[in-house]
């Protein structure tokens, strides 16, 4: 089926209503998930979206009520999320005990907990005001929700209350070419939860991630099941490249790379347009707020919308402004946020429009280091450290100081022979003078062995310094 208006129209209510039946009939003997030991049919994937749904009703659990589920358990988990978005509640994924760096019952009452695929009743926590007063109004459409968590890469995560039918109405279903797809980022993300979404909607094979996402085994992983394609952050790109992993497994495969959750160093992505020059590298941007945007990759920017007009985009003090069909109805803890009145939710990602009328994602508004009243971006600095030879990796913070507030430090893996400080600074200074104002040049230097990832991926930001 051609992704056509009504088409995507008809299935997509599918999507939204967690009723997989048709997509499941249609798709039934095709491979929707493969591991090391086996596939999983779309036919037993239907099933099991429909037995979780029974469950829901045979426990009686009513429409609105919170469900842990833990979203570790990929499959499983995306089966859950289809068969209790039919019967109406309110899922929050979590890893194994709980939302990282908050705890969910802080805000809202848990009333049922999904644990080797059974749900069971828990009753624990209480919901207060302001979380009350958001999940009425997610009542009152009697649609379902998802409770997701963003911020862990910079401080406490923040509660964001979904409607599902909302974000899931975003999500073309067609019959492509069932390309095979390695997801890497975690279903509790908004991230990993709008791939494996999209690859369903599609018809795609799901790969089934290794354990342990380090590079080795991830490439270990392309090579074996012959993927097409791996979304990824930059960070975990990087580190792919460090790892060279790239030139001991046959990586042939890779046909598209979708990369997004945090901005891609030019200088990166030239050296990882020179490693694999036969792959697509492809820009995705989105928020946990907002779901995932509808973007067009131009060089280094991109232009966001859709040829219906159902997103918008503005650029207000250089910060990117987005209005989105999909866009939450609010935190738990009742912080404004971004969120405006009028519809509107401000990213906090600094931006630049480029001549061609694209946007160029700068860095996050948080990160930004006041060097005497001048702004400096982290993400600028490590592009221009990045195109340095003997540099692998880096990292880009602000450091107090008595005179100017802050100054530039870099965190940098450094392949070189040097292993003096004072002399990787002064080759680093004479190298990056001509790509950066001097303002912009890391005074304090430290030399590291690996820059920190967040469980989502993403260079692990210390805002605080």
């Amino acid at each position: 089926m051609s992704p056509t208006a009504r088409g995507v129209s008809e299935e997509t209510k599918h999507l939204v209503a967690g009723d997989m039946a048709a997509l499941s009939q249609r798709r039934g003997p095709r491979e929707l998930w493969v591991n090391d030991v086996g596939a999983v049919t779309w036919a037993e994937f239907g099933a099991a979206v429909q037995a979780a749904q029974n469950q829901c009703i045979g426990n009686r659990v009513r429409h609105g009520s919170v469900v842990e589920v833990v979203a570790s358990e990929r499959l499983g988990f995306l089966a859950w999320m289809f068969g209790a978005a039919a019967a109406g509640v309110i899922l929050a994924p979590v890893r194994g005990g709980d939302i990282p760096g908050s705890v969910l019952k802080d805000f809202v009452e848990v009333s049922w907990r999904v644990t080797d695929g059974r749900i069971e009743r828990v009753d624990s926590g209480v919901t207060i005001a302001a979380a009350q007063k958001l999940l009425e109004k997610l009542r009152m459409r009697r649609h379902p929700g998802l409770i997701l968590a963003t911020g862990g890469t910079t401080g406490t995560p923040k509660l964001v209350l979904h409607d599902l039918a909302l974000l899931l109405s975003t999500i073309p279903v067609w019959d492509g070419p069932p390309r095979r797809i390695l997801p890497l980022m975690r279903f509790d993300h908004i991230g990993g939860l709008d791939m494996a979404w999209r690859a369903i909607g599609a018809g795609q094979v799901l790969i089934a991630p290794p354990a342990e996402i380090s590079p080795e085994r991830v490439a270990a992983a392309v090579e074996l099941h012959r993927v097409e394609i791996l979304p990824a952050t930059p960070s975990f790109l990087n580190l792919l490249l460090i790892s060279e992993a790239h030139r001991t497994r046959d990586l042939s495969s890779l046909a598209v790379v979708p990369y997004g959750a945090e901005p891609m160093p030019a200088s990166l992505l030239e050296r990882l347009q020179s490693a694999f020059p036969r792959v697509q590298f492809v820009q995705r941007f989105g928020t946990s707020e907002t779901g995932a945007l509808p973007v067009r990759g131009v060089g280094t920017g991109i232009v966001l919308g859709d040829r219906k007009g159902t997103f918008a985009w503005k650029v207000v003090n250089d910060e990117l402004w987005v209005r989105s069909p999909a866009r939450a109805l609010g935190y738990l803890s009742g912080d404004t946020g971004g969120f405006n009145a009028d519809g509107w939710f401000r990213t906090g990602d600094v931006v630049e429009t480029l001549p061609d009328g694209s946007l160029h994602i700068l860095g996050r508004r948080t990160e930004v280091i006041n060097v005497g009243g001048e702004k400096v971006l982290p993400g600028e600095v490590e592009s221009a450290l990045l195109r340095h030879p003997m540099v692998a990796d880096c990292r880009v913070s602000p450091k107090p100081n008595a005179i100017l507030g802050q100054v530039v430090s870099a965190e940098i893996v450094w392949r070189g022979k040097e292993e003096d400080t004072l002399a990787v600074k002064r080759l680093i200074h004479d190298f990056a003078r001509d790509l950066i104002a001097p303002h912009k040049l890391p005074a304090f230097v430290q030399l590291v062995k690996v820059i920190g990832s967040s469980p989502t991926l993403k260079k692990l930001r210390n805002v605080g310094a």
